[in-house]
């Protein structure tokens, strides 16, 4: 062999380029070029393509429609001895695309030319039309059983792996009724400055949401008496789907699954604007009950705590929230139950169909930017903290009392198993950890101008079972739905 194995390796994440493109003269000309951001779900965990150099691999997307065109060259490729061969790079995309994707470029470059593209809109219906400075955005939605819906993600669901941590396909060969639990958004740019002849239509992102049945008790709410059985016999006879009643008729979860804002259109509001646009579709569905997050990465929590944040301080009762600082703190027993009404906080948070650790989060963020910045150091910016007087109104402790019982309660299982002096240490880390990243949140809030503006997050939410970088190591999900708690010893906030 006259080269080493080195010499022949290429990273596979600057060797895969993405682009965007439109017709052009001659040949299509490309609006927007980036690389992925994970290419190991496909070419392993080293990231590598071993067999050839100046190697490019090019996904070309046509800018409206999302049609694909694969197109892999290289300078020179390695010749096999032996066992050792050059990775053959079209199988190995092959199973992630359409076949259409790999077709003759030139098969390509005609179809996008095609005269019908000048009239094409994306598939579903039109939810809402956001109009930014001299921008319009367009958010438009539809059922995966759709196959117009159904086609459009086979085209693009190979972004999932390449910018999703631990993300992972959609079945699309399931059932009707079992696709139609799936609602796909799109978000699109409205372009002005396009020829006549293309479709104005510019892909910036997709996102989909998966609704669970909410289940809700018909019990009387009186309480029962402690060891009382229940007398109703569970019958569980039934099977999906229920004739002549539609999944979508009954209560539900909406759970947002995959969240993808492409990078040329990401760190410019844009999360944001498509966040808040699929929030309030399911604010105002009748039959969703709360809207949940499926494990979200550090960028998507931040993105979701401040929308989350500024659409909770537009309610008046909302604002109205205050810690009861006639409450007396007592070195020992029980956290005081009045430290916040709980009835007016459920209310609130049921009819903004925030899930429960999220909102009481929101909440805890709120009541700390209502404490005075003076007591509040944690504020001020890293090199003035120390500066002010010392953190020790009553309102404050009261404030760290409540997030310290919710860790706690969050974090059960673990505490007992720790010696109750390193289990009140832990807690306190957690509670200083929980304010400082509290503080960093509402000075990012503070920098706002308004709805779906500067909010520094890449607009990105995990699709499989891995936490990623996230900063929580739990989804919302996991407590809410009763699931096993994560078995590392780390508090979750």
């Amino acid at each position: 062999m006259a080269d080493t194995n080195e010499d022949w390796s290429s990273n596979s994440n600057e060797a895969v380029e993405i682009s965007l493109v439109v017709p052009g003269a001659g040949a299509p000309k490309a609006l927007h070029t980036f690389n992925p951001k994970f290419t190991y779900p496909i070419f392993g965990d080293e990231e590598t393509i071993f067999g050839y150099k100046g190697l490019k691999v090019n996904l070309r997307y046509n800018a409206s429609d999302m049609r694909p065109s694969l197109q892999i060259t290289w300078n020179s490729k390695f010749k096999t001895v032996g066992e050792t061969e050059p990775l053959d790079v079209k199988a190995v995309l092959e199973p992630y695309l359409p076949k259409t994707a790999l077709e003759k470029t030139s098969i390509f470059n005609a179809a996008i030319t095609d005269p019908m593209y000048k009239d094409w809109k994306p598939p579903g219906e039109l939810w809402k039309t956001i109009q930014s400075g001299d921008q319009t955005f367009e958010v438009w939605k539809g059922s995966l059983a759709d196959l117009a819906i159904q086609q459009m993600v086979k085209r693009i669901q190979i972004l999932v792996p390449l910018f999703i941590e631990g993300g992972t396909f959609i079945e699309l060969q399931d059932p009707e009724w079992s696709l139609e639990r799936w609602t796909v958004f799109f978000l699109y740019e409205k372009k002005k400055g396009f020829s006549e002849a293309v479709s104005p239509y510019l892909f910036m992102g997709y996102s989909t949401v998966y609704r669970y049945f909410y289940y809700q008790s018909t019990a009387s709410s009186r309480q029962r008496p402690k060891n009382q059985l229940i007398s109703n016999e569970a019958k569980f006879d039934f099977k999906l789907p229920l004739n002549n009643i539609s999944f979508n008729s009954l209560p539900c979860r909406s759970r947002i699954s995959q969240f993808i804002i492409l990078p040329p259109f990401q760190h410019g509001g844009n999360g944001s604007r498509f966040y808040n646009a699929i929030f309030d579709f399911y604010l105002g569905e009748h039959q969703t009950m709360e809207i949940t997050v499926e494990d979200p990465n550090e960028a998507f929590d931040d993105l979701r705590d401040i929308n989350d944040l500024s659409r909770l301080r537009t309610m008046p009762e909302f604002l109205a929230l205050k810690v009861n600082d006639s409450v007396k703190i007592q070195r020992k027993g029980p956290v005081p139950r009045d430290i916040l009404d709980l009835e007016k906080l459920e209310a609130i948070r049921r009819k903004i169909k925030i899930a429960p650790r999220q909102f009481y989060r929101v909440v805890e963020m709120q009541l700390l930017s209502l404490i005075p910045q003076g007591v509040r150091q944690s504020l001020l910016p890293e090199h003035e903290k120390g500066k002010g007087p010392e953190p020790q109104t009553h309102v404050y402790r009261l404030w760290k009392l409540w997030v310290k019982k919710r860790l706690y309660k969050h974090n059960k299982d673990m505490m007992l198993q720790i010696d109750k002096s390193e289990r009140t240490e832990k807690l306190d880390q957690a509670v200083s950890g929980v304010e400082d990243d509290y503080a960093r949140l509402l000075r990012q809030s503070e920098l706002r101008k308004g709805p779906g503006r500067r909010v520094s997050a890449t607009s990105e939410t995990n699709g499989g079972s891995s936490n990623g970088n996230g900063k929580r190591s739990s989804s919302d999900d996991e407590v809410e739905d009763e699931e096993p708690a994560a078995k590392k010893a780390k508090i979750s906030t």
